[in-house]
């Protein structure tokens, strides 16, 4: 009997989360789960009937990093012999970075393709802030700790601009090689087609940036020629959650648990806001590593980081609980687009870390003040009356600015900080005297590549790299079937009838929802 062949087609639309993607009945998904993707591709590489993959990229908002991480699923992909092509109706920088990834680039006769090179442009705020009348009072410990620029500046500091420009440097060598190696350039005229960017789809077709131009419903006519009567592979097949039956069969199997740490770190639990920003709850995140740590069959923690940063209590708190779980359990941490400030903060208690080559790293230093409403309240017609029983009693309010010594107390609180747990403690987990992270330090942001030629991490790799550190630092022998359970918050019910626009209710239960499946 002959056997039938089919491909995958593997649409990537909307926002991409590292967290599973939250719903309710109101309103449609709009984001991706990026664990769903590297499943898809992984099932896409073991299963024998599967020959091709053709990825669709629409309007998709992804990272650099997770870019990085398919690419390589995609190289792993390559490596079995089959095929992959990549369609876009449009493509900007990304879109067409993601596309070079696979083996045949095509674009829809009407698009576009914006390839420009990257850039970087940041909206200023100062002079609004003063016309309104409110008055930032903003510390930042770190030549490089620019996030309070955009409210204390009219443009780039020197020292922001340095950074900027060198996390830029290394995009564009990558992207420049990444599209050189996909379309048999040299770097060079990478670059020179760059410069000569935007394209229309006949021009991108001319330059030899895409192989054709076709519309979607005719890429499985592609597919074909080169392997006939190629099938398209049910998507109910790629619903990855396991029933109890396959659970209670492999029931003695060891377990290695994946936590996401995606969001602003802040106190409380994890939750989204009004624009579907994430936020990391430490009371979330502290909830599922003391579970963790009661779990006899979890040998392991994988713990993926997709974070700006935010509070610094918030992060130490994180911080002592995977501390305390990697004393029982090895901890491998697992950077994705982002881990920066609080978010590498949380990194250090890991055992080892992980990262993408474009994934913004670093940023160890402080920012904290407020802002000073006072003048913009005498404008609009507010007055505010108010009585002390503390002489600082007021401090952290809006409506007077700092007194010369309330400053000084925070500033002398931050320093604090900076210097007796950030500095410290990366400089213990990262091994090196507190001199030379310092030096590394200053809020600067690195690329995954500039990290770790300086030892701010262990490994360029990513998840699946991150799983079979896990699997060594736990010495499960490499023959043997794990399985991965994946941490969620469970949602209530006010949380799944939210209507759009009204900020929900986090629950007050915490729960490792069982998505477990089998890893080799």
């Amino acid at each position: 009997m002959k056997r039938k062949h089919f491909y995958v087609k593997l649409v990537l639309k909307g926002e991409v989360t590292e967290e599973v993607p939250e719903v309710s009945f109101f309103r449609a998904r709009p984001q991706m789960d990026f664990q769903w993707i590297l499943r898809t591709l992984e099932t896409a590489r073991n299963e024998k009937s599967i020959r091709a993959i053709l990825l669709v990229v629409k309007n998709s908002h992804i990272g650099w990093g997770q870019i990085e991480e398919i690419h390589n699923e995609l190289k792993r992909f390559h490596e079995t012999g089959k095929r992959s092509l990549a369609y876009l109706e449009q493509g900007d920088n990304k879109a067409y970075y993601l596309a070079c990834g696979a083996q045949e680039v095509y674009l829809a006769p009407a698009g576009t393709l914006e390839l420009v090179g990257v850039r970087a442009e940041i909206l200023y705020f100062k002079n609004l802030l003063a016309y309104l009348g409110i008055h930032p009072q903003l510390f930042s410990l770190g030549a490089y700790k620019s996030a309070a620029e955009i409210f204390t500046r009219e443009n780039m500091s020197e020292a922001n601009r340095e950074m900027t420009a060198a996390i830029l440097g290394d995009l564009q060598v990558r992207f420049n090689e990444k599209v050189a190696a996909s379309r048999r350039l040299t770097t060079a005229r990478a670059q020179e087609l760059m410069d000569t960017g935007p394209f229309s789809a006949g021009q991108a077709l001319q330059v030899g940036l895409v192989d054709g131009l076709n519309y979607e419903d005719q890429m499985q006519q592609i597919l074909e020629k080169s392997i006939p009567g190629i099938q398209h592979y049910p998507d109910a097949r790629l619903r990855f959650r396991e029933g109890w039956i396959k659970r209670l069969l492999t029931l003695r199997r060891p377990q290695i648990a994946l936590i996401v740490a995606e969001g602003i770190i802040t106190s409380g639990e994890s939750r989204r806001s009004r624009g579907r920003n994430p936020f990391l709850g430490s009371e979330t995140l502290v909830g599922f590593l003391r579970d963790v740590r009661k779990r006899k069959k979890i040998k392991a923690v994988v713990v993926r980081i997709n974070s700006p940063g935010g509070s610094a209590l918030a992060s130490d708190l994180i911080w002592r609980e995977l501390k305390l779980t990697d004393e029982k359990k090895p901890v491998i941490v697992s950077f994705s687009n982002m881990a920066a400030s609080g978010g590498y903060y949380i990194a250090a208690a890991g055992r080892r870390i992980f990262s993408l080559p474009a994934t913004l790293t670093g940023s160890i230093g402080i920012i904290s003040g407020k802002f000073n409403l006072s003048e913009l309240f005498k404008k609009i017609g507010i007055t505010v009356d108010s009585l002390d029983l503390g002489r600082h009693a007021g401090y952290l309010s809006p409506s007077r600015p700092f007194q010369e010594e309330e400053a000084r107390l925070l500033q002398e609180q931050m320093r604090e900080f900076y210097e007796e747990h950030f500095l410290k403690k990366v400089s213990e987990a990262r091994r090196q005297p507190v001199d030379a992270v310092r030096a590394l330090a200053e809020g600067r942001v690195w690329t995954g590549n500039q990290a770790k030629t300086r030892g701010l991490l262990d490994e360029i790799g990513g998840f699946a790299e991150a799983i079979e550190a896990a699997r060594q630092e736990a010495k499960i022998p490499a023959q043997q079937k794990v399985r991965l359970l994946r941490y969620r918050k469970k949602r209530s019910w006010r949380e799944l009838f939210a209507i759009p626009g009204v900020e929900s209710i986090p629950p007050t239960r915490l729960l490792a929802l069982a998505e477990e499946w089998d890893i080799s």
